[in-house]
Parts: structure tokens; sequence; C-alpha cells
């Protein structure tokens, strides 16, 4: 899909619901191949993550920085923010993530800190009650095991496994190559009562996650 600014374009991993050009969350995958502003998403909060390249350079106007890089991959931020971003040392690959805000006194989103996770042998990830997960293969094979699985599903390199609302579970991953897998683990719950209102909005400083 074409990126709001008409400055690049995004591949649509998952989102709801499937279609309209309005949504509640988004999840994708995009190219960035030169410096440039990021689209405006007003009553909305990303989360994004260095999937490749060695680095990005986000300048957010009145709100500070995030530097990301192969050592500290993820960051946090507002929809609204007028982002510039740079790609000082060639192009790169991001994760992105898009969730609907709350207006008024309806409860706010949540976007939680993108984790990344190196798995050697097994790890766990937990996913909170009510909230979305996703589990992204940055490098590597993993299997993934939820609680009530009969078995795990096994998944390779910029694989996503899509993991809905619920009781709060421990995620187990198992390293399934020759050497150690890395995964970016996102969770999140969108607003129910649709986009908040334009006025600009601080409530989240930009917050970077490795």
């Amino acid at each position: 899909m074409p990126w709001r600014n008409g400055r690049g374009s995004t591949l649509e991993i998952a989102r709801e619901p499937a279609a309209g050009e309005e949504f509640a969350w988004r999840l994708s995958l995009a190219a960035i191949t030169a410096d440039g502003d990021f689209s405006v998403y007003r009553g909305y909060r990303r989360a994004i993550v260095l999937v490749s390249g060695n680095g990005l350079r986000l300048r957010f106007r009145g709100h500070g920085s995030a530097s990301l890089n192969p050592t500290r991959r993820g960051a946090r931020f507002e929809g609204d923010w007028k982002t510039h971003c740079a790609v000082p040392e060639g192009s790169c690959t991001d994760l992105s993530l898009i969730v609907r805000d709350g207006s008024g006194s309806r409860p706010a989103c949540i976007v939680r800190a993108p984790l990344i996770r190196r798995i050697e042998a097994t790890r766990r990830v937990i996913l909170s009650a009510d909230l979305y997960g996703a589990i992204f293969v940055l490098a590597g094979a993993t299997a993934v095991k939820e609680p009530k699985s009969v078995r795990p599903r096994r998944l390779r390199a910029r694989d996503t496994l899509l993991l809905s609302p619920g009781a709060s579970r421990v995620v187990t991953l198992q390293n399934r190559g020759r050497y150690p897998a890395q995964i970016a683990f996102l969770s999140w719950r969108p607003a129910a009562d649709g986009p908040r209102s334009a006025r600009g909005s601080a409530r989240l400083r930009a917050k970077t996650g490795g």
C-alpha cells in the first residue's frame, strides 16, 4: 500500500479490519531507501522495529529523537508527531505497528515497547490478558508454542505469527536453527471508540527498546 504522504510504500502483514482506509491497528513492513518524513497518523500510536540495515535516525519535532541500530532496534512514539527519518548508512527495512488511540474519557490504547529476544535454546515471553501479540522473526528459525496448542509452529526469517487476545499466557520459543534466532515481540490493544481528536498530544514520550 502507498504511504499517506506518497513517499514510499508498505507491505501490509495484518490489520483490523482487513480492508478500508481506517483501521484499528496495522502491522506492516517497509523499505526506507532515502531520508524523508513519515506520514502523520493523528489519533494513533506507533511502534517501529529495525529489521535490516545499519541504522535509522528518527527526529520527532519538539519531542526528541531515537537512533535505531542492530543492537537497539525498537522505538515507540505518537502518530501525530512530525517525524523525520534518516538512513545515513544506507537503505533499511522496518516493521511498523500503528494502533488507534482513545478519546475523551474512553480508555487509551496500549502499545508496549518492542521486545527483541535472542534465542539460543529456549525462551519465554508473556502476552498479557486481552492484548494482541505478534512474533516477527528477524533472523534464524524458531518454534513457537502456546499453552493449549497441540504442536509448536515453526517460523523462519521474516515470518510473522499473530497472537489473538485472550487470557494472559506464556509463549515458549525454541531455537530451530544452527545459529541463535532473533525475534521481535510486539503487543497492543486498540481503543474501542475510534480515533481521538486531532489535537496535539505528547502523552507518550519517545522510548526505545532492544
